[in-house]
Order: C-alpha cells, then sequence, then structure tokens
C-alpha cells in the first residue's frame, strides 16, 4: 500500500509539473518517440531540446557578427580605394607641378635676355592659374546665390501680399 501510494504521489507530482510548465512530455520521452520511423515526423511538434536551442543561438548570433565584420571591412576597403585615388591624382599633381618647376629652373639658369621671355611666360602661367582657381567654384556660387535671391524674392512677395493677414493673426493690428 505505501508503495501504490509513493507511486500515486509521484504520479501526481509529475502531472502537476509537466501541467505548470507546459511540458507534456519529459526529455526521455521525447528521445523515445522522435527516434521511431514515424517519431521523425512527429519531430518538429516536439520542443527543441536547450542544447540544439542554444546552439542555433551561438549560430545566428556568430553569423550576425561575421556579416558586421564582413560590412565593415568592405566599408575600410572602399574608404581606401577612394583614398588611392586621391592619392593618384595627388601625385599626377606632383609630377606635373615638379615638371613645371623644372621648367622654370631651366629658364631661370638661361641668360639676362632670356629671363624677360621667363618672366613674360611666369606671368602668363600665373595669370592662368589665378583664372582656373577663379573660375573652379564659379558656376556653384553663381546656382546658390540665385537659389537665395529667388526665395528672397518669394519670401518678399509673400510677407508684402499678406502683411495686413499677418498683424491681424498676430494681433498687433
Amino acid at each position: 500500500m505505501i508503495f501504490s501510494f509513493m507511486e500515486v504521489y509521484a504520479e501526481l507530482l509529475d502531472t502537476l509539473i509537466r501541467n505548470i510548465t507546459g511540458r507534456l512530455y519529459t526529455e526521455d520521452e521525447i528521445k523515445r518517440i522522435t527516434s521511431g520511423a514515424t517519431g521523425k515526423y512527429l519531430k518538429e511538434f516536439f520542443p527543441v531540446p536547450k542544447d540544439e536551442h542554444d546552439a542555433a543561438k551561438r549560430v545566428y548570433s556568430a553569423r550576425y557578427h561575421i556579416e558586421a565584420a564582413a560590412t565593415i571591412i568592405r566599408d575600410m576597403q572602399e574608404d581606401l580605394d577612394v583614398q588611392d585615388h586621391q592619392l593618384s591624382e595627388l601625385l599626377k599633381t606632383v609630377e606635373e607641378k615638379k615638371k613645371l618647376a623644372d621648367r622654370y629652373q631651366t629658364l631661370a639658369d638661361t641668360n639676362k635676355q632670356a629671363f624677360e621671355a621667363y618672366r613674360v611666360e611666369m606671368e602668363d602661367a600665373l595669370r592662368r592659374e589665378l583664372s582656373e582657381q577663379v573660375t573652379k567654384g564659379k558656376r556653384i556660387r553663381q546656382i546658390l546665390s540665385f537659389l537665395l535671391w529667388l526665395l528672397t524674392l518669394v519670401i518678399g512677395a509673400a510677407l508684402g501680399t499678406y502683411f495686413k493677414d499677418i498683424l491681424v493673426f498676430l494681433g498687433i493690428a
């Protein structure tokens, strides 16, 4: 009688714990059911073991971190490519300036009569360089100036048209 009472108590306690936790089967029962031929089709309806769930979380986390690292590396590569292009352009400019400086040095080494030609050519080169620098952002400045003028014109027209209405709305007039 004591053994049957203990078995009933254990079964009752087991059922109560299953109802509280929401688990209908124990881990052993799930393994036994899903290991059979028909159980393989029912496997998706049973909860995933904690180890498998944790492993899936770690794999997902690792994939996320790998994707983030790949994005960072790709961005760094793009930045390096841009910097490489900028340095190449700078190197070309330096080479051009060096050739120009060598040319002027050769002209400077000539005699006094050739110095006058050097001075004239230097003035022309300086004028060209200054005019290129002046015209470099000229279009953008003109467009921005026009847009600012147009905005000022529109705001002035709106204020002129609705000036009395604005004063009435503000309660001044």
